[in-house]
């Protein structure tokens, strides 16, 4: 059975990409994650997560080594207004995707609340608005 740094090692090679990819991609450093899939660094639970996200493998698959995949038609996009406005603020790819599962729960909330371009609209107004409650 391979151990959890050679899993992901072996998932990232499956998709393709190198390490500065899936590091960029899950806000790691690529020496942690090159120290993770070598074995010579363990993970935190939060991080984990995200690592998983990134990769589309359900974090039991992940830490059991089924091989599962996430449902593909569970993937979330990121609006391009929402990804510049992370990197600049130096958001992590699970703090961004709190601030969209917010914004998407507020619209889900409020039936007078059209449903606007996302690209248009103020990701760091918004992001100020809800930081205490991530």
């Amino acid at each position: 059975m391979a151990s959890l740094g050679g899993r992901i090692k072996k998932r990232r090679l499956d998709l393709g990409w190198t390490q500065d990819d899936l590091a960029v991609k899950a806000g790691l450093s690529k020496g942690f994650l090159s120290d993770l899939e070598n074995g010579k660094r363990g993970i935190s639970a939060d991080k984990l997560f995200d690592l998983a996200r990134v990769l589309s493998l359900s974090l039991d698959s992940l830490m059991e080594n089924t091989g599962e995949q996430s449902d593909p038609r569970k993937e979330i996009e990121i609006p391009a207004s929402l990804a510049r406005f992370a990197s600049e603020a130096g958001l992590s790819f699970r703090q961004t995707l709190m601030v969209l599962d917010m914004r998407r729960q507020i619209i889900a909330h409020r039936s007078t609340t059209k449903s606007e371009d996302p690209d248009k609209f103020d990701w760091q107004r918004f992001y100020e608005s809800v930081r205490e409650f991530l």
